[in-house]
């Protein structure tokens, strides 16, 4: 499928063809995670950055979080991520009626760095 553009996906939520935009990045198991917005909070601002709980990022298959991450854990504490859609990955979701999907970059909370350990930044690296 091709990318859309915020202007094409405006105008087919006008026409209510889309109406749903997962914000998504691919954790250590190969899942997608992230957050599901509808189609106006992401063209109100959803689609600059959105924000998630850092252990996104250091779960098992069973969603919990393992001992020995320096990421997140009990001992630091869980903090959040930004999540920064790439717009250039924004396409609709032929298998989800009214569906378009963007992946996401972590990045660093406080300083907005890319989340090292992260599958997208480890792929650019």
């Amino acid at each position: 499928m091709p990318a859309l553009t915020l202007d094409a996906l405006a105008a087919m939520a006008e026409t209510g063809e889309i109406d749903t935009v997962p914000a998504c990045a691919v954790d250590m198991q190969g899942r997608l995670v992230g957050k599901r917005f509808h189609i106006a909070g992401f063209l109100e601002g959803g689609h600059e950055e959105t924000h998630c709980c850092n252990y996104l990022l250091a779960t098992d298959l069973e969603m919990a979080t393992p001992d020995g991450y320096a990421a997140t854990g009990w001992a630091a504490g869980y903090g959040n991520y930004t999540m920064k859609p790439d717009l250039s990955t924004l396409c609709p979701v032929p298998w989800l009626d009214g569906t378009a999907l963007v992946l996401c970059d972590f990045l660093d909370h406080r300083s907005h760095a890319p989340a090292p350990h992260s599958s997208r930044q480890v792929l650019k690296a």
